[in-house]
């Protein structure tokens, strides 16, 4: 059997994500499905019943891919342009990022270029992060404005990052992308992945090389009043720092500084603030009937109810429901 997507209508919108469910038992359509992620990349061998089963979601230069085979399998995959994380979640996998053999046993990295690898009923997880997202990322972070990544290991940096990486994919895969209400919600998804960026970055050892060109503190200080207007015209957008320290033209580093010097918070925790202010001024105006705490919420990024109202009362020293029955 082989499943593939309905051709598109052209006039349909492009939604801002990638959504598929694929399958095939054709080794020939595995390697078309295959080429839609990774255009070099194809199934070399197959050694009894061949079946192929992936799912994808993703956006903004970050996908996961989750694949699960039958029988023996070799394959080839060039990462163009990309990082791929990857978690064996079951069966037999061996792989190789050029000529590096990779410990499959726990979370590992593809370098970007030639990747090979031989499976047995196998159930991968993999998290591709685009070189350059990855790459604009770290230099911000860095407080840099130009540099070239050097990826020092294909393993996390301890065991705590391991199990802080495990947990952050494992959620925004549960809990964000496998639920269609929160991964078509911009501002949830978008969060979600930019969580799994910094983490991506936080666990695995990345160097900055021939970094350049850092802030000054006079464009710094600028920057957080463009940043505060942006973030209050655009409250209802998913937003991330990474957007927020573009629109301001500084560094992620260089905004978060600016921002505990000059108001003693953060730009998320800013604009969660915001956020929060908004969703207040809607449960005033709306009434019993009209709309609901939770759907406010959701309107506004927050995917945890319960989380959603602690903070609102921390800030506003009442519930959310007593706000809507004022």
């Amino acid at each position: 059997m082989t499943s593939v997507p309905a051709v598109t209508d052209p006039a349909t919108p492009t939604p801002p994500y990638l959504e598929e469910d694929l399958a095939t038992d054709d080794i020939g359509v595995a390697d078309a499905i295959l080429q839609r992620l990774y255009p070099v990349a194809h199934f070399r061998e197959s050694r009894g019943p061949f079946r192929l089963e992936q799912t994808t979601r993703g956006a903004g230069g970050i996908t996961f891919v989750r694949f699960k085979t039958e029988s023996w399998i070799d394959n080839a995959v060039e990462f163009e342009q990309m990082v791929g994380f990857g978690f064996v979640l079951g069966g037999m996998y061996e792989a190789r990022t050029g000529r590096e053999q990779l410990d499959t046993t726990r979370p590992f990295l593809f370098r970007p270029g030639p990747a090979s690898a031989t499976s047995e009923q196998i159930d991968i997880m993999l998290v591709n992060i685009d070189l350059d997202v990855l790459t604009r990322s770290v230099l911000q972070r860095a407080g840099v404005d130009e540099g070239r990544l050097s990826l020092c290991s294909t393993a996390p940096v301890s065991e705590a990052m391991r199990r802080h990486w495990t947990r952050t994919v494992g959620y925004t895969w549960t809990s964000v992308l496998q639920e269609p209400e929160v991964f078509r919600n911009d501002l949830a998804r978008s969060g979600a992945l930019e969580a799994v960026l910094a983490t991506a970055t936080a666990a695995f050892p990345v160097e900055v090389l021939h970094a350049g060109r850092a802030h000054d503190a006079v464009a710094v200080s600028r920057a957080v009043r463009i940043a505060r207007e942006y973030i209050e015209h655009h409250a209802d957008a998913p937003l991330t720092v990474d957007l927020i320290a573009r629109q301001a033209h500084v560094s992620v580093r260089a905004l978060q500084n600016a921002f505990r010097r000059d108001l003693d918070t953060t730009p998320l925790a800013y604009l969660r603030r915001v956020r929060l202010t908004r969703a207040r001024d809607e449960l005033l105006d709306g009434g019993l009937g009209t709309v609901s705490v939770a759907d406010v919420a959701r309107q506004w990024g927050f995917t945890n109810l319960g989380r959603f109202a602690a903070e609102y009362a921390a800030l506003f020293g009442e519930k959310p429901s007593r706000t809507l029955r004022s």
